[in-house]
């Protein structure tokens, strides 16, 4: 009976010791992630929401964010309440292989065809050299899939502490160059937005009145904390008339937009003024309007537009209105 207990506490221990290392790994990959992010944006999901800053330092009780935008607004986190941390990505690998399969299928498709066009060739002839098109398309098409990819920024989680447990860290600090830049005010850089939206327009006496669908890209440069501009285009199909009768018609919009902004928080509004030629009806107008972006911690930012576009002919009263629904990428 001895002896069976003894192997039971041996198998025991020897179980608990085998466990230690598993448990011990999570704050380990979590500690690597953090390290690479010192004096990078760093976003912390707590019990009250979630906070973005530049990740100052990092210690066995807290972690130290600069969450401020136009001057330093140091932010200190217990590990205990920090739910989830997400480190800043990029979506190079999702673009590279969403731009593979269209570029090995075209591959594919005019190889076949421009072998199949040659004298005494068969189709079993052409596999190879159809195969080797695709395999060419497709690492084309991968590398730009790639480099728009690397263009669009992502939240890559790195700690949820209902998977992972308590967070453990080591004390660490970011260079002195970012200390520096915080204390002069210096946010984490966010250079340019990109905004992709669906978008429905109502035409107001131009000459008449009528509905159209279509989509809208803004593309805008950040000037400062609060404020981005750049140009935007948009393409409408205008498919009814308010008196129901039915229209075949495009509207191809292009413009220059200016957003305005507070310190993004989860619900982020925004002032939007713009100016914009357009292919049909009235050729140019200024508009007014106002946003709201929602920025989940986990998950792409979902952005809502209304503006009003007025005709800037004094002696003609037609204009637009557009209400658009999309995301937000910060690069």
């Amino acid at each position: 009976m001895r002896m069976v207990s003894f192997l039971a506490c041996l198998l025991i221990g020897t179980s608990a010791r085998a466990e230690a290392p598993v448990a011990a790994d999570t704050p380990s990959k979590v500690s690597r992630a953090l390290e690479k992010a010192l004096g990078k944006p760093l976003r912390v999901a707590g019990e009250e929401g979630f906070v973005e800053g530049r990740l100052l330092e990092m210690s066995a009780q807290s972690l130290t964010l600069d969450a401020g935008v136009s001057e330093s607004r140091r932010a200190l986190f217990p590990l205990s309440s920090v739910r989830e941390l997400y480190v800043r990505g990029r979506h190079a690998g999702t673009g590279a292989a969403i731009g593979a399969v269209p570029g090995f299928l075209t591959g594919v498709i005019v190889g076949m065809y421009v072998c199949r066009i040659q004298d005494y060739s068969t189709t079993a002839s052409c596999l190879p050299a159809s195969g080797l098109a695709g395999l060419g398309g497709g690492l084309v098409t991968a590398g730009l899939g790639a480099i728009i990819g690397s263009l669009i920024p992502s939240w890559d989680r790195v700690y949820e502490r209902v998977l992972d447990g308590p967070l453990l860290l080591p004390p660490l600090r970011a260079p002195e160059k970012a200390w520096v830049e915080t204390a002069e005010g210096q946010s984490w850089p966010v250079t340019g937005q990109l905004g992709l939206f669906v978008s429905n327009v109502l035409t107001l006496d131009e000459p008449s009145d009528a509905l159209g669908l279509g989509a809208r890209v803004e593309g805008l440069v950040q000037l400062g904390p609060y404020v981005a501009v750049g140009p935007e285009v948009a393409f409408h199909h205008l498919f009814e008339s308010l008196d129901g009768q039915p229209l075949n018609a495009a509207l191809f919009s292009f413009g220059v937009l200016m957003r305005a902004t507070p310190r993004p928080s989860a619900l982020t509004p925004s002032l939007l003024v713009g100016f914009s030629g357009h292919t049909a009806g009235q050729p140019v107008t200024y508009s007014v309007g106002a946003g709201l972006d929602w920025r989940p911690a986990n998950g792409a930012t979902l952005a809502l537009e209304l503006r009003w576009h007025q005709f800037n002919v004094p002696w003609k009263d037609g204009r637009q209105l557009t209400l658009g629904f999309g995301t937000r990428f910060f690069l």
